[in-house]
């Protein structure tokens, strides 16, 4: 390969390196964002029957059932949003909602 075959291959490489990089930071961004959102779970207690679905499906266990065989938050900062609880709840007792900034403190 020529010299000026070398050089044009390195600049190729360079700008495809450049272009990674510019999406690893973006993507970076992103979920930085995602991170900041917020999400609460409230419940309608007349309603609930306390089946536990709610915590059954619920990936980040944010749910549990308590002794009375009620549903609990127990660990609401880990809420992601997904919304299967309020999903799978068969008597719609369960919303999840996502936290304004102004409701956000962040310490």
């Amino acid at each position: 390969m020529t010299a000026k075959g070398q050089t044009k291959t390195k600049q190729a490489k360079t700008a495809k390196g450049k272009v990674a990089k510019k999406a690893e930071v973006k993507d970076k961004q992103a979920k930085t964002k995602a991170q900041k959102k917020r999400f609460e779970v409230d419940f309608y207690r007349d309603w609930c029957k306390g089946c536990g679905i709610c915590s059954a499906f619920c990936p980040e266990e944010v749910l549990a059932m308590n002794e009375k065989g009620e549903p609990e938050i127990s660990k609401p900062e880990r809420c992601i949003g997904c919304a299967w609880c309020e999903i799978r709840c068969p008597d719609f007792a369960v919303r999840v909602k996502e936290k304004k900034e102004e409701e956000v403190c962040e310490a």
